[in-house]
């Protein structure tokens, strides 16, 4: 009896996981049904505070516990991620998202401010 069930608890955990119901984290990605803002996180996998910014904000610079400090972040519209000095921008698009965009060498460690729309030279000029 104790054999049968051992090999039934085997026979479901190997049906389990091949169904796919469990899967690994993902770092990023697209996702459309974000809201119509941004969102950054000062701590990984959405975690911590957050910093909610609105397409109508305009050019904002972050606030001191996210600049350079950036950790993950959800957007539901088109952004302009900046850094001022040596300068760099990276375009987001509406729905893309990052649970650690500040490991390692990740903008999230560098990020100073952010615009809705695209990254233009107007918006950090050289």
């Amino acid at each position: 009896m104790f054999k049968q069930s051992l090999a039934f608890i085997a026979i479901f955990a190997i049906l389990v996981v091949s169904s796919g119901s469990i899967k690994p984290p993902i770092e990023m990605g697209n996702d459309p049904s974000f809201d119509k803002n941004v969102k950054i996180f000062n701590s990984w996998d959405f975690g911590g505070d957050v910093f909610v910014y609105n397409s109508t904000d305009g050019y904002i610079q972050l606030p001191n516990e996210f600049m350079k400090k950036a950790e993950s972040f959800q957007t539901g519209i088109d952004v302009c991620f900046i850094k001022f000095h040596p300068r760099e921008q990276y375009q987001m698009k509406a729905g893309d998202y990052h649970r650690n965009y500040a490991a390692l060498c990740n903008f999230g460690q560098r990020m100073d401010g952010l615009y809705a729309g695209n990254c233009e030279e107007i918006v950090c000029p050289l």
